[in-house]
């Protein structure tokens, strides 16, 4: 178990908080794009710690700080505790990072398609910042972010520089309760899937996000023939 002081919250939007942790027994923190951290916290109303796996949204820029995003959930254990009693400067237990959530070896093999929905999108910021600032290349990459509002985008202006800036990036936001000129709307899989259904090629898909869109998403995939693995990859919230 490692320990990590928490440094800042910033509060990306109402229910969405980001939480950048230090690890003060590290002067560099060294992991993969795309892992996780499992958090371990004693919270009020519990006798036991409470733990919960949450992806890095930073990406290993040399420093010893990772940064989270959580959602918060009402009655939700570890996001009470994270929302309502923790404070700059406070301690937390955690493991990791760790995880096979990460990038293919060869961005140039094939097209690569990642879908989230709200915090889910913490591991594609991770990847995407550490293919931006090491110059990685790649063939194509889209992002597909499902929200409910324009106001709960994440990451907003980063993704659409790399939207300017990377050649064969695309960020494509939906808007599932709102209506919104120059953004997609409904659900998040009617629009990958409008494109996949016209491809000569399967990309790889990258679901993270909760259980119930992965499960949706996962469906509508193996009846297009695609395999976990080979052609699918998760990381499930809950």
């Amino acid at each position: 178990m490692e320990v990590a002081i928490l440094s800042q919250i910033i509060k990306e939007t109402d229910k969405n908080w980001r939480f950048i942790f230090e690890s003060p027994l590290y002067d560099k923190l060294t992991f993969i794009p795309g892992q996780l951290v499992q958090i371990h916290a004693y919270v009020p109303g519990f006798d036991k710690p409470v733990a919960r796996n949450y992806s890095v949204a930073s990406w290993p820029d040399g420093s010893n700080k990772f940064e989270l995003i959580v959602t918060y959930l009402n009655g939700g254990a570890m996001s009470e505790y994270l929302f309502n009693y923790i404070e700059p400067g406070d301690e937390i237990l955690y493991k990791g990072p760790m995880g096979i959530f990460t990038l293919p070896d060869n961005l140039m093999d094939r097209d690569i398609y990642f879908i989230s929905t709200g915090s889910g999108v913490s591991p594609f910021r991770s990847m995407l910042n550490y293919i931006y600032e090491n110059k990685v290349p790649f063939k194509n990459i889209k992002l597909f972010f499902g929200t409910r509002k324009h106001s709960d985008l994440l990451y907003k202006e980063e993704f659409e520089k790399f939207d300017k800036e990377l050649d064969n990036f695309e960020y494509i936001p939906v808007l599932s309760q709102e209506d919104r000129e120059g953004y997609k709307k409904g659900h998040v899989h009617k629009h990958y899937l409008d494109l996949i259904d016209n491809l000569e090629d399967k990309p790889l898909v990258y679901f993270c996000g909760w259980n119930i869109m992965i499960e949706q998403g996962r469906g509508e995939l193996k009846r297009r023939d695609f395999e976990m693995m080979k052609d699918i990859r998760v990381e499930i919230f809950g």
